[in-house]
């Protein structure tokens, strides 16, 4: 694994500050403030952070990837925010601290496609160490929100079906399903696509057995701008702190493996990113599988 060595860079490329702004319905939204910077860069979702860091850690040269990016086309990695660069960048000409709250990042590592470092929220004692970024999402959501209390099981499936029928601004909305359980679970950010994706792999309680019996459905697809794109996820391990597994997106009949939620994330938004062109009008479907 290829990392930068200890004094290649200032101490203080080595932090980064993230003014969060809003935290409504679990949408992230803020700034990202760096040294290396003149003016903060702003980002609304939390996927448009990652993407934004992961292009800062590409320029300072730390911490050095160890691993490259996957793709589900084999083309060069998609830029997905160059388009909004100069927007964003013009929104952050005075204001540097949050309107909601303050954090000091630093990602030390960024090893199995995901990041390790420690996080802390500025003004207060709360702290912690970070072995991959879905343990960075669990402070991030506890520290801004209520904090979610996630149930030791869930339904014992060995995959599920993400469905992506909005996305706009870096934010992902649809639905999870499997075809023996009746009810879709929507989700309308990336904390809740987590948790339902949970709920469907997680382990059944003990002594219950799984039905195997495949049900209709009756469901109905909302597109405000996009889609619907489907994609099968199977978790395979649950190693570092994250999930490895595959997953396939069924319009394209490609399939790719990823080695941490943070990857299943950015691949799946680049491939909607892909996927064309977005339809202005809302579009109501009723379908029955």
């Amino acid at each position: 694994m290829s990392v930068a060595k200890t004094g290649a860079i200032p101490n203080s490329y080595r932090q980064i500050h993230i003014a969060v702004d809003d935290f409504e319905n679990r949408i992230l939204k803020g700034r990202i403030n760096h040294e290396s910077k003149e003016y903060g860069i702003v980002f609304y979702s939390l996927s448009e952070m990652v993407f934004a860091l992961e292009e800062l850690f590409e320029e300072i040269h730390y911490p050095m990837k160890s691993v490259d990016h996957r793709n589900f086309s084999k083309k060069e990695y998609l830029d997905l925010k160059e388009e909004s660069r100069e927007v964003r960048i013009e929104g952050l000409k005075s204001e540097t601290r949050g309107k909601l709250a303050d954090f000091c990042l630093r990602v030390q590592y960024r090893y199995y496609a995901s990041w390790q470092g420690q996080i802390e929220q500025i003004g207060t004692n709360a702290k912690r160490h970070f072995d991959s970024f879905m343990e960075l999402m669990d402070f991030l959501d506890q520290q801004l929100g209520e904090g979610v209390t996630r149930l030791p099981y869930g339904l014992g499936k060995k995959m599920c079906e993400v469905t992506v029928n909005n996305y706009e601004g870096h934010v992902m909305s649809g639905d999870v399903s499997h075809p023996a359980v009746e009810d879709r679970r929507a989700f309308y950010n990336e904390f809740e696509l987590r948790e339902k994706i949970a709920e469907m792999i997680d382990p059944l309680p003990e002594q219950e057995k799984e039905p195997a019996v495949i049900i209709s459905r009756s469901f109905r697809v909302e597109n405000g701008n996009y889609g619907p794109a489907t994609f099968v996820v199977r978790v395979l391990f649950r190693r570092n702190s994250t999930w490895q597994g595959t997953v396939g997106w069924k319009e394209k009949r490609c399939q790719v493996s990823f080695r941490s939620f943070m990857e299943l994330l950015l691949l799946m938004h680049e491939a909607v990113a892909r996927s064309g062109q977005w339809e202005k009008e809302p579009v109501k479907k009723t379908h029955t599988a």
